[in-house]
């Protein structure tokens, strides 16, 4: 363990000695010793702040002036003795150390807290912030929570600009407590001339090495210093950048201060491989890392963790080597690190107890295998429509993105197919922020990235915190290699001009490198945003082709607008679409005019088709009227429109149609067409449920949803044309989405449907009942009456005492969104072998839905507690023990055994027992 008394002084490294310590015979030893006493001072103001880093990242390594004074000494190993630097580059090589990390303190910031999370990236790293909490902890307390975001974004926010505020803090006068300001640099002379330096200098220790050829300049030497001490700032930058790279010793992560401040996670990994790290020897041109004593199995990631930080360095001492010999700057001692190609090698190093580090991390060999089954078919199946619901995906968020950045109404995504050169191409324009040459290809080669979450994303687009993108798991764009190999992606980045347009090629689909070029004159984009032109592998109207479907009743421009029309439904740009036999783009979809329209129209753009046949257009036309009359609104807490429907069935009466038309109401993601919900007609917007979009449920919360299916009811039972089977159906339905709707029939006795006060009627005179699970076919006569047909084909008599109920009621929530209902009371009921349990049965199916309702008004009308009820419940069925099913009549003669469950008031049976006795 190392106490900072024990440390050697910066003082003693070679590189200060020879640069800004004393030197015997000096002839230049006053300017040496002004330059010694500058940085000793500049030293001493920045030593407090520097020591205070720990307050606003306590779980980091250490970044206190022990850290950077060390820094002289790894340098020193780093360069080697006969690195060329004079006394005016070590002085500001010195500065650069002082200032590099200073940021990461809030003491860097006068106004403190507020300062820093005023800064216009914070909302974004709020948000990245609390959805990975959530993520992990969805069921942690919201204020505890939102706290440790705030906490974790403020720290993220320090690190991520700690670099450039290094460029500040040298201009930024502190307050001293007599009123008067001070700088940390004193010496004014000093500040004017390397001030800016040492600012640009600290901050590139965070640059890409490319970015480094920024500083390929000599600044000329001081007109009272020797003509020798130039300062070249490349050269600088890169002993910074290695030296602090390179301190990763016990003198980063002091065994004593670890005990107090306890990190944990990633965090603790780096401190227990820090502390147990010696000071980096030099063997030949390679860095040799040791370690005290042994890791632990336990300790494995965190050895784990040093390997990986090795292999950064050795990243970073080759590429620096190769930048400084392409750029004939004097080159470092040490060019590589010991055990950074090989675990194995390492160990020898950092050694292992009674364990052998194998570098068994899940790997992806075949890259275009995995891209092609989980952004291809296999997730999406046998979809090529849904190739291009993505590609419009990603245009309206792009444009919605803009959208948000500039404060202005969405612009238009616009859909085009056109025969060229004798393929068929289809293009999808957006007018959105556009991007990057490095985010073109990071967000279209980079399989599972989502741009619009990442933080950089974020951090450059603040105003993107609150947007809510279509895309969130970055595989959608795969999904067009389902339909072509040749795609071609332009597109020109916000604030740019037109010849920044560039050009990503794919030839042949994921397979081989796509090729990233500067667009030619002719391909220039003339406003921001991404054009996106695919060859299609088949004609659209063949069927595997786009349409999935080869008739030759509608031209390709009918099928393209018939395919777009209700895929964009609810789309939240404008929508524009240009088939081969449209001059210009037609608007089919004006952002978010789907709340505006009447239902007529809202009705015609989900169900019609311009290929129906007469029938199908006689039975839509009977729904659209009911729609018409039954469909309402369902808006969330802030009053937005998040549905249209109506609960309908299939069975409703549409005489003379000739067609039966199936009922669902389409859930849409993002404003396109997501997944269904049956026995519903319109449209909810929706959450996802799974990466590629297809299984998906409305986002009212479910109070929302059943005040709407409750509502629905109600307007159900006053609907004249509907038989009794129809509206038990949709009563089922509504009871499905956690609604009573006493109105509707819940139960049919032997000669007609009961709703809940038919039901109450019903029992009120009984002292048995029988209760039918509904395993047969349900009819009902022309007087609406029922009508009960067995599978065998025989029509069932049932007798008057019998009830005719499913028993495992429909539950149209998803788990994850709200799991099926549970009577907790019940919980602990023990299973007696494969017996029916009725406790068991009503904690886990009986309790919900017709069955529930029929159960508990049972219990009410006789007076029972509901576990008095349930231990009443006799099984009449087929079970290893015999058979004491109920024989029920047929009609015609002879009879069919049916399972049923037995119901017998307890006063009744009590009053035949003492009978019997007597």
């Amino acid at each position: 363990m190392i106490n900072p008394s024990d440390q050697v002084s910066y003082e003693h490294s070679p590189l200060w000695r020879r640069t800004l310590g004393e030197v015997p015979g000096d002839n230049w030893a006053a300017h040496r010793t002004g330059l010694r006493a500058a940085y000793q001072q500049f030293r001493s103001a920045v030593a407090p702040l520097a020591n205070e880093i720990v307050l606003s990242m306590p779980m980091f390594t250490d970044h206190s002036i022990s850290h950077i004074d060390a820094l002289w000494d790894t340098a020193s190993i780093v360069c080697g003795e006969d690195f060329p630097i004079n006394p005016a580059e070590a002085f500001v090589l010195g500065g650069t150390f002082l200032m590099h990390d200073l940021g990461m303190g809030l003491c860097a910031y006068p106004g403190g807290v507020d300062q820093v999370i005023a800064d216009p990236a914070y909302p974004g790293l709020l948000t990245i912030a609390t959805e990975r909490l959530q993520n992990l902890e969805p069921a942690a307390d919201p204020a505890a929570a939102a706290d440790v975001a705030q906490k974790q974004a403020l720290v993220e926010l320090l690190r991520r600009r700690h670099a450039e505020r290094a460029q500040q803090l040298l201009r930024t006068p502190f307050t001293a407590s007599d009123g008067s300001d001070n700088y940390l640099l004193s010496d004014l002379s000093l500040r004017l001339d390397y001030g800016s330096l040492i600012g640009e200098i600290a901050e590139s220790h965070w640059w890409d090495v490319d970015r480094l050829r920024n500083l390929d300049r000599v600044q000329g030497s001081r007109p009272d210093h020797p003509p020798a001490w130039t300062v070249d700032p490349l050269k600088i930058a890169c002993v910074l950048r290695l030296a602090d790279a390179a301190h990763i010793d016990s003198r980063r992560a002091p065994s004593y201060v670890h005990a107090f401040r306890r990190p944990t996670g990633i965090a603790e990994d780096h401190w227990v491989f820090q502390e147990r790290l010696t000071r980096p020897q030099l063997d030949d041109d390679r860095l040799v890392y040791t370690s005290t004593r042994r890791f632990a199995g336990a300790e494995a990631p965190a050895w784990w963790l040093a390997y990986e930080t090795i292999q950064m360095i050795d990243g970073e001492l080759r590429r620096v080597d190769a930048l400084c010999a392409d750029l004939k700057r004097p080159r470092f001692r040490a060019r590589s690190v010991a055990g950074a190609d090989s675990p194995d090698r390492l160990a020898n190093h950092l050694q292992t107890d009674r364990w052998r580090p194998i570098d068994a991390r899940v790997r992806v060999t075949d890259v275009n295998k995995v891209v092609g089954n989980l952004g291809g078919e296999k997730l999406y199946g046998n979809r090529p429509d849904v190739a291009m619901r993505e590609l419009v995906a990603n245009a309206s968020d792009a444009t919605l993105a803009r959208s948000a950045r500039e404060g202005t109404p969405p612009g238009a995504v616009t859909i085009m197919l056109a025969m060229e050169g004798g393929s068929w191409w289809l293009t999808v324009a957006d007018q959105g922020i556009g991007m990057q040459p490095d985010t073109m290809v990071s967000a279209l080669t980079d399989f599972g990235f989502s741009r619009w979450r990442s933080a950089d994303s974020l951090i450059e687009y603040p105003e993107l915190s609150r947007f809510q993108p279509t895309g969130r798991f970055g595989i959608g764009f795969f999904s067009v290699f389902m339909i072509a190999d040749e795609v071609i992606v332009r597109s020109l980045a916000l604030e740019e001009a037109a010849r920044d347009t560039h050009v990503l090629e794919f030839s042949n689909g994921a397979s081989v490198r796509p090729l990233l070029r500067a667009a030619e004159r002719a391909e220039w984009l003339r406003q921001p945003g991404t054009v996106i032109r695919v060859r299609l592998r088949l004609d659209p109207r063949s069927t595997n082709g786009l349409f999935r479907n080869a008739s030759q009743r509608l031209t390709h421009t009918e099928y393209l607008h018939a395919m777009v029309l209700p895929m964009c439904a609810l789309a939240r740009v404008h929508i524009d679409v240009q088939g081969p036999d449209d001059p210009v783009p037609v608007r089919l979809v004006h952002a978010n005019d789907w709340v505006t329209i009447s239902n007529s129209e809202l009705f015609e753009r989900i169900y019609h088709r311009p290929d129906d046949t007469y029938g199908q257009r006689l039975g839509l036309d009977i729904y659209r009227q009911r729609f018409l009359d039954r469909a309402e609104e369902i808006r969330d807490e802030q009053g937005r429109v998040i549905g249209r429907a109506m609960m309908t069935s299939m069975w409703e009466d549409i005489s003379g149609a000739g067609y039966w038309i199936a009922c669902f109401s389409h859930v849409y993601v993002g404003g396109l067409r997501s997944d269904t919900l049956r026995e519903t007609m319109g449209v909810f917007v929706g959450n996802p449920l799974t990466a590629d979009r297809l299984r998906s449920f409305p986002e009212a919360n479910p109070q929302q949803l059943t005040q709407w299916a409750e509502s629905q009811a109600e307007r159900v039972r006053r609907s004249s044309p509907m038989s009794s089977a129809q509206r038990q159906m949709i009563g089922n339905l509504g009871r499905a989405l956690g609604a009573v709707a006493p109105q509707l029939p819940c139960a049919l006795s032997n000669d007609r449907a009961l709703d809940v006060a038919g039901l109450r009627l019903w029992l009120e005179d009984r002292s048995c009942v029988l209760l039918v699970d509904d395993r047969f076919y349900v009819h009902h006569r022309l007087d609406d009456t029922p009508w009960f047909i067995s599978y065998s084909g025989g029509e069932l008599q049932f007798p008057r005492d019998c009830l005719v109920v499913s028993f495992y009621s429909d539950w149209l929530y998803p788990e994850e969104v709200l799991p099926r209902p549970k009577d907790e009371r019940f919980a602990d009921t023990e299973l007696q072998g494969p017996k029916w349990n009725a406790r068991s049965w009503w904690y886990d199916s009986g309790n919900y839905g017709a069955i529930g309702i029929v159960v508990r008004t049972i219990a009410e009308i006789w007076r029972l507690d509901l576990a008095e009820l349930l231990d009443l419940m006799e099984p009449m069925h087929l079970d290893e023990d015999g058979d004491v099913r109920c024989p029920v009549p047929l009609v015609g003669g002879g009879a069919e055994l049916v399972e049923m469950v037995q119901l017998k008031r307890p006063d009744v049976v009590s009053q035949l027992a003492l009978a019997v006795d007597a």
